[in-house]
């Protein structure tokens, strides 16, 4: 004679002694109990699980169709840069790379505030017109 012992909700419990087969029959039920709720379990954990117990997975993929649009722009933008002359890529370095004001670029060149601003509109426009160019 073998005991199995049942758990309630409620915290008691309950010992029933049953013959060898009875037991050998529940002992087998409870693995294919376990297995299925493993495989169920598995199968249906949603990633807010994951999230909730502070497992968090980072989106590695990256958008190609959107990488390979970012390198050819740059592809472009930087062949129209070559278009410009020597004093006017200087400018733009100073502007968008060392992120100068125009007024700080103004004292450093000796030249009034509304020159560099003109120049630099000037550059905009002959680079916009370069790349118009370049999508033809």
């Amino acid at each position: 004679m073998q005991v199995i012992i049942y758990k309630f909700v409620d915290g008691t419990t309950n010992a029933v002694e049953v013959t060898e087969d009875i037991y050998l029959i529940d002992l087998q039920l409870l693995k294919e109990e376990i297995s299925n709720n493993r495989r169920e379990t598995r199968r249906h954990t949603s990633l807010y699980y994951f999230t909730d117990m502070g497992i968090d997975f980072e989106d590695k993929r990256i958008d190609i169709f959107a990488e390979i649009v970012r390198k050819e722009n740059a592809e472009r933008v930087h062949k129209a840069l070559l278009t410009l002359s020597d004093k006017r890529r200087d400018l733009v370095y100073k502007v968008y790379y060392e992120e100068l004001t125009m007024r700080q670029i103004a004292s450093q060149t000796g030249v009034s505030h509304t020159a560099i601003s003109q120049r630099m509109k000037t550059i905009r426009k002959r680079l916009q017109k370069e790349l118009r160019d370049c999508s033809i």
